[in-house]
């Protein structure tokens, strides 16, 4: 989600406010791991700009645009077959709430 978001509504640079804001009900933590995962395997890029207080910006590597493609297909494919994964409902093993 972060990627996607990042990449669809953000043109693949945002700061971090921006990105929370626009991915309802992620926690600042949540968020802040997955971009340090995202930083280390090289799909973006994070730039402190020296103003007070520092401005955390993120950046989609060349890498990081690359796989945004595969990405958006999922997305394509899970907004044509909505309504069958909805009527999938949850399964037991599933942390999804119905």
């Amino acid at each position: 989600m972060v990627l996607h978001t990042l990449h669809a509504r953000h043109d693949g640079i945002a700061r971090t406010g921006v990105l929370q804001r626009s991915l309802p009900g992620i926690s600042k933590k949540m968020l802040t791991q997955t971009l340090r995962v995202m930083e280390g395997s090289g799909l973006l890029t994070r730039h402190v700009q020296g103003s007070v207080p520092p401005a955390v910006e993120y950046r989609l590597t060349p890498l990081g645009r690359r796989f945004v493609e595969p990405v958006e297909l999922l997305y394509a494919w899970g907004r044509d077959n909505e309504d069958a994964l909805d009527a999938l409902g949850a399964r037991p093993t599933s942390r999804r709430r119905p």
